[in-house]
């Protein structure tokens, strides 16, 4: 298969990763490049500019103070961010990476509004070229070849692409759709293409039809949230994906339990809290909290975070070894993946659970079961070994879910 992303982040390196440990992938293309991409993903643009050449250019460095401005003219910096100046009037905002090479050049119309940004890459290249109107919306992006020729042209108001040769028209789409499927046709691919939508700028790309069929074999989705929004739009061929850790964390079996919810709807919570002295309880919200979660904290083992921070959500996924889910209406942090990933064992009620395929049956409880649920729980805490084999079912979950998606095996086991 080949893998196609909206662009670069940590989500898509998560997913790369995987498919590099499986061997799961032929390829990855990127649709928005910043210019200094990793040499194994691969930019569409970069097919029309030099890709045909079968090799790239040269990877080199292009120092800011190397930038061309009339004579006369001076750059100013400071930290990762300059300017340049004529006669004490400012013409460009510059930007750099943290090694100082030249990323982006904004330059501006009466010291305010920006007209032009030019972009650089990894080659040292000017690659492109975005026009903005006096609203500061794109016009066009002009992409160039290592020789500073145009070869494509983008006109996103009017969803148009054209493609030139030598200065003339070779081809012009009149929908992004079009243009994809002219790019899979020229790279020659026979393989399914897969897109991997981690925003709303990436749902936007799975609706890409052509002759009235899908553009995409499969769409997977970096979160519930927006596959959901995707089945809404009616979206038939979409799965989640999730990530598998090479190694988890080691699970103490702590009684320190997280809960993250945006509501204090707690399947249960008061029962829990009386029944399980031996656990502390761990409740965060990203806003603030009601009067209900408020007195829920004056109890001995519960503690209420209001408007958590992420530095302190990091420290309390460090901290505990199980996860409550038992919160009504929808998830905060992706939580439950998150959990997964940091090895807690995670727990809930079945008219609570918010990703029921990552959770070891024996750990989802009928919503008028609480009972059940501190006496697991009793038998839980403190008792590493029984916990290791919950959690080594609760990993092969996300194993399983894998295969089917890819139809590659996990072959590495886990460490629990």
């Amino acid at each position: 298969m080949r893998v196609v992303l909206d662009k670069y982040t940590d989500e898509a390196e998560k997913l790369l990763e995987t498919m590099r440990r499986t061997e799961a992938c032929a390829g990855t293309v990127v649709l928005r490049d910043d210019g200094f991409l990793p040499n194994t993903i691969f930019p569409v643009y970069e097919y029309f500019t030099y890709g045909r050449k079968c090799k790239a250019p040269e990877e080199k460095n292009l120092h800011y103070a190397f930038l061309e401005v009339p004579e006369f003219w001076e750059i100013r910096t400071s930290g990762l961010h300059g300017a340049v100046y004529d006669m004490g009037c400012k013409k460009a905002e510059i930007y750099f990476t943290e090694y100082h090479n030249l990323e982006r050049v904004e330059w501006l119309m009466d010291e305010s509004r920006i007209y032009k940004i030019d972009y650089y890459n990894k080659y040292a290249l000017k690659y492109a070229s975005e026009f903005l109107d006096e609203d500061g919306k794109t016009e066009s992006k002009v992409f160039y070849s290592d020789n500073n020729r145009e070869v494509m042209v983008k006109q996103p108001q009017s969803d148009t692409i054209t493609l030139l040769d030598q200065g003339r028209i070779k081809a012009l789409f009149t929908s992004y759709a079009e243009f994809i499927q002219y790019f899979f046709a020229e790279t020659g691919s026979e393989e399914g293409q897969v897109l991997f939508v981690q925003d709303q700028e990436g749902l936007r790309l799975s609706a890409l039809q052509a002759g009235g069929k899908s553009v995409w074999e499969s769409v997977w989705f970096s979160s519930g949230e927006l596959m959901k929004q995707y089945i809404d739009m009616g979206g038939k061929n979409g799965c989640r994906f999730y990530y598998i850790p090479e190694e988890y964390p080691v699970n103490h079996a702590r009684g320190e339990a997280l809960i993250l919810t945006c509501s204090d709807r707690l399947q249960g919570i008061e029962y829990l809290i009386h029944e399980l002295p031996e656990v502390m309880f761990h409740i965060a919200a990203n806003t603030q909290v009601s009067d209900t979660l408020y007195q829920l904290g004056e109890g001995p083992n519960v503690k209420i975070y209001p408007q958590i921070s992420m530095r302190e959500l990091n420290a309390l996924w460090n901290q505990c070894d199980f996860y409550f889910d038992i919160n009504h209406y929808g998830e905060i942090h992706n939580a439950i993946d998150a959990a997964h990933q940091k090895n807690l064992l995670i727990m809930g009620f079945e008219n609570t659970l918010h990703c029921r395929e990552l959770v070891d049956e024996e750990c989802i409880f009928s919503g008028a079961d609480e009972k059940r649920f501190v006496s697991e729980m009793k038998a839980l805490v403190n008792q590493p070994e029984a916990v290791r084999e919950r959690l080594a079912r609760q990993q092969k979950k996300k194993c399983e879910i894998w295969e089917k998606l890819s139809g590659t095996v996990m072959h590495k086991e886990k460490n629990i």
